[in-house]
Order: C-alpha cells, then sequence, then structure tokens
C-alpha cells in the first residue's frame, strides 16, 4: 500500500516539476537583450545626395539624420521579433545618451574581409534571405528591393572596441545585455555597369548597411553588410526608406544567433 501510494505522488510531481523546467527553458530563452548602436554620421558615403534632394526636397543633413534614425528604428524591430533591443540612438532613457558616448569612445573603425553568416529565421517566422541566393530568382528589380550576395573577399565597416571585455562587461550588468549589435557605415553608390533602362540612362544604385555583432564576453559573432537596390530614377527618401530599410534590417538581425 505505501509502494502504490509512493508511486502515485510521484505521478502527480512528475508533470508539475516538468513544466516548471519547460517554463524556466522558455523564460531564458526569451530573456536575451541586445543593444543596438548607431553609426557614426562621418561614415555615411553617397553618390547620390543631389538627386535624393532634389526629388525629396529635402536639405543633404535632414534626410541623412532621417536615415540614421529610420535604419537603427528598422534594425530594432527586426531584433525585437526575436530578442528584447534597446536602441541606444533612438529610445530614450537618459542614461542611454552617456551610454552611447562611453561605447563611442572606446570605438573605432577599420576595414576588414567579411565574416560567412547565413541570416537565420526571425521568431515570427520571416525568413531573411541567405546571402547565397540568386538575384536573378527574385522579382522585377524596378519593383522590388533584393539582397546582393556579400563576395568571399568582400571587406566592411568592422567596429573595434578598446578592452572589449571590461566595457562588455560592465554594459551587460547593467542593462542585462547579451549581445552588441554596430552599425558601422552607410553606403549609396551608383553601379553604372548595371543599366536597368539604356535609353533613359537609368541605373542600379546600391544601399548597404554595414554592421558587427559581438557577445556579452567581446567574442566577434559576425561583421559583414547587408545590401539591396533602387533604380538611379526613384531617389525620393521616403521610398528607399520604405523600401530598402525593412530588408536591410531584417539581413542584420537574421546575423544574431
Amino acid at each position: 500500500m505505501r509502494l502504490l501510494t509512493g508511486f502515485f505522488l510521484i505521478a502527480l510531481l512528475l508533470p508539475a516539476k516538468l513544466s516548471g523546467q519547460q517554463l524556466t527553458t522558455g523564460d531564458t530563452l526569451q530573456h536575451h537583450r541586445v543593444i543596438l548602436i548607431p553609426y557614426d554620421p562621418r561614415y555615411y558615403l553617397s553618390d547620390a545626395d543631389r538627386d535624393i534632394m532634389e526629388q525629396s526636397n529635402m536639405d543633404a543633413a535632414r534626410f541623412r539624420a532621417n536615415f540614421r534614425q529610420t535604419i537603427d528604428r528598422n534594425v530594432q524591430r527586426a531584433i525585437n521579433s526575436s530578442y528584447e533591443c534597446i536602441s541606444l540612438l533612438n529610445d530614450t532613457a537618459d542614461r542611454l545618451e552617456q551610454t552611447l558616448g562611453e561605447v563611442i569612445g572606446h570605438t573605432g573603425y577599420r576595414y576588414e574581409k567579411a565574416i560567412p553568416v547565413t541570416p537565420k529565421t526571425g521568431r515570427d517566422g520571416g525568413l531573411f534571405q541567405s546571402r547565397t541566393s540568386d538575384p536573378k530568382d527574385h522579382a522585377d528589380s524596378r519593383t522590388a528591393t533584393q539582397y546582393i550576395p556579400v563576395a568571399e573577399d568582400a571587406m566592411y565597416m568592422r567596429a573595434i572596441v578598446s578592452k572589449p571585455e571590461a566595457l562588455f562587461t560592465k554594459l551587460s550588468e547593467e542593462y542585462e545585455a547579451d549581445y552588441f549589435v554596430f552599425l558601422t557605415q552607410m553606403e549609396i553608390k551608383t553601379n553604372y555597369k548595371s543599366c536597368m533602362d539604356i535609353a533613359n540612362k537609368v541605373y542600379r544604385r546600391e544601399i548597404m548597411i554595414h554592421f558587427t555583432i559581438y557577445d556579452k564576453y567581446g567574442h566577434l559573432i559576425a561583421g559583414s553588410y547587408a545590401t539591396s537596390y533602387f533604380p538611379s530614377n526613384s531617389n525620393s527618401a521616403g521610398k528607399i526608406m520604405g523600401d530598402c530599410f525593412p530588408e536591410l534590417a531584417s539581413y542584420v538581425a537574421g546575423c544574431l544567433p
């Protein structure tokens, strides 16, 4: 009788124990937090600013600031589909501005060979394009943005953090952050070898966001750039941001572990 009672109690307690373990595991998976660092405005490079200013009826300072804030906001939104993300540029907590200054003070930049990473699927089921995908498989380039595969010998702008272990340990303790995503450079360049409309001299323009990802121990997780493009006769700042930025952001977010 005592033996049967013991088995009965074990049967009652076991599901509860397993349920608790599952909840703990789920909480652990969802508890990751990312700090997003914006690119330095000095690392915005473009040969299309005159056209963008004319078509957008905006001065260069205004649309460049919009580009910086909007790509940061899009990357934050994309990361939030998997992890909680704190933007040092767009979030409003008082201490974030001080933290941004501290991070920038410890960061330098240099070009290095891109690190191969295949973006993963987000929690919401959205697929991130593989850099090995063939651009020919995409829709009409004049109506849809596309990822351009990163060449094997491609160079990207890497964020170099001095004493990363100390800085990331400090920020990890302060913000409970696991990963640090640096946006390091934005580029817009016209590819005159890729003429989309010879009669009207319409060329493909590439827009790229360079990024570096570290974990809280200072280990380099990923470093590359995401690329999309738009035609040279479509230079509305709002359209560029609306068409290209969500796709660029998804690529960056997909490179997190």
